[in-house]
C-alpha cells in the first residue's frame, strides 16, 4: 500500500493552512496511529474513532467523554475529525486541568504576573442567568475557564480555541440565508447605540449579552455608533467571551477578567495578520484584557515544561499541531 493510499483521501487541496493541517493530519493517523480513516483522511474510522485516535493522552479522551456524557458541548466530530478544534483543546489542556502546578509553568509567559493556577475547565457551561441563552444544546460555552491569582490580584481568564477555522462565530440573526428561509434579519444600520433593545437578542430572545457588557462597562465611551453594531460579523463571539469572562470574574469575586483566542498565528485567515484582534480592542475600555495565546508558542513552552512521564504527549502534541 502506498502512502498516498495510506493517507487516505484529500478534502482541501493547496497550500492554505487548512489544508497543510489537514495534510499533516492525514499522515499523523495513517503512521503514527496506523488507524484507518473515515470518508476522508482526516476523519477517523468510526472505531479508530471510539477507541480514542484522536487523542494524543487517553486522560484527554477521557475528559471528552466525560464532557459529552454530561449531555452538552462535545459531539461525534470532537471524536473523530482530527482538525475540530474541540479535540486540540482537549489534548493540550486536559493534563493541565489536572496538574495545576504544571498549568501555571505552562502558562506562566502568557499570564502577565501569573503566581497561581487554581483551576482549569474545560467546555465551561456557563450558569443559566449569566446570559438567559443555554437552551439545551445552545447557548454561550466556552472552551476554557482559568482561574488564578497574578500580582494584580485574582483572575478568570476565558480562553477560545481554533485549529483550522478561517473565522470566528458570528451573530445568529446575521448569518447568510436567514432571509432566504423567512426568518427575521437584523438590520446593517440596527440604533443599538442608542437602544440596546433595538438588538434582536435583547427584543425577541431577551438574552442579556448587552444587559451584561453595559453592567461591567466593558466598552470605551462613543465605541458603538448611533447606526450600526459592531458585533454583527466574528467580532460577535470575541464580544460575548469577553463578557462571559466578566461576569464569571465578578461571580468570583476575581480582580480581574481576561479573554485569550489560543490558535496558530500560521493562519492568517482566522487571525488577519492581528487585525481582527486589534479591531476589537479598539472598542474596548480595557484593551489589555485581549490577548493572543500562539499556538506555537505554547507548544514550545509545553516541551520546555514537561515532565518526564509526559514526554510522550507533548511529543504528540508537536507531531499534531507545531509548525504547520
Amino acid at each position: 500500500m502506498t502512502a498516498n493510499v495510506a493517507e487516505g483521501p484529500i478534502y482541501t487541496r493547496g497550500r492554505s493552512y487548512r489544508a497543510r493541517a489537514e495534510a499533516r493530519q492525514r499522515a499523523y493517523r495513517a503512521h503514527n496511529l496506523d488507524a484507518p480513516h473515515g470518508e476522508f483522511g482526516h476523519l477517523l474510522s468510526k472505531e479508530a474513532a471510539s477507541l480514542g485516535g484522536n487523542f494524543v493522552l487517553d486522560e484527554a479522551h477521557r475528559a471528552a467523554r466525560a464532557r459529552a456524557d454530561a449531555g452538552k458541548g462535545v459531539t461525534q466530530r470532537t471524536f473523530a475529525n482530527m482538525l475540530s478544534s474541540q479535540a486540540m483543546c482537549f489534548n493540550l489542556f486536559a493534563p493541565l486541568a489536572s496538574r495545576l502546578d504544571f498549568a501555571r509553568d505552562v502558562l506562566e509567559p502568557f499570564i502577565p504576573g501569573l503566581e497561581k493556577i487554581t483551576a482549569v475547565r474545560i467546555e465551561h457551561t456557563p450558569a443559566r442567568d449569566i446570559f438567559n441563552d443555554q437552551t439545551g444544546l445552545g447557548g454561550v460555552d466556552c472552551d476554557l475557564l482559568i482561574e488564578g491569582r497574578a500580582a494584580k490580584g485574582t483572575f478568570v481568564q476565558v480562553v477560545e480555541t481554533k485549529f483550522v477555522e478561517r473565522e470566528f462565530s458570528v451573530c445568529g440573526f446575521r448569518k447568510s440565508g436567514r432571509a432566504k428561509k423567512g426568518q427575521v434579519v437584523c438590520p446593517v444600520d440596527v440604533p443599538v447605540g442608542e437602544n440596546r433593545d433595538a438588538c434582536l437578542y435583547v427584543r425577541k430572545k431577551r438574552y442579556s449579552y448587552w444587559e451584561r457588557t453595559d453592567l461591567h462597562a466593558l466598552l470605551r465611551p462613543g465605541a458603538i455608533p448611533p447606526a450600526g453594531c459592531p458585533f454583527g460579523g466574528q467580532h460577535w463571539q470575541l464580544w460575548v467571551n469577553l463578557a462571559l469572562a466578566y461576569e464569571e470574574a465578578a461571580r468570583r469575586d476575581a480582580t480581574n477578567a481576561r479573554f485569550a483566542v489560543c490558535s496558530s498565528s500560521r493562519n492568517t485567515a482566522l487571525l488577519g495578520d492581528g487585525r481582527v484582534l486589534d479591531e476589537f480592542r479598539s472598542l474596548l475600555r480595557d484593551p489589555e484584557s485581549v490577548s493572543h495565546l500562539d499556538l506555537e508558542e505554547v507548544l514550545m513552552r509545553v516541551d520546555r515544561c514537561a515532565p518526564p512521564e509526559l514526554s510522550t504527549w507533548a511529543e504528540g502534541l508537536s507531531s499534531r499541531y507545531a509548525a504547520i
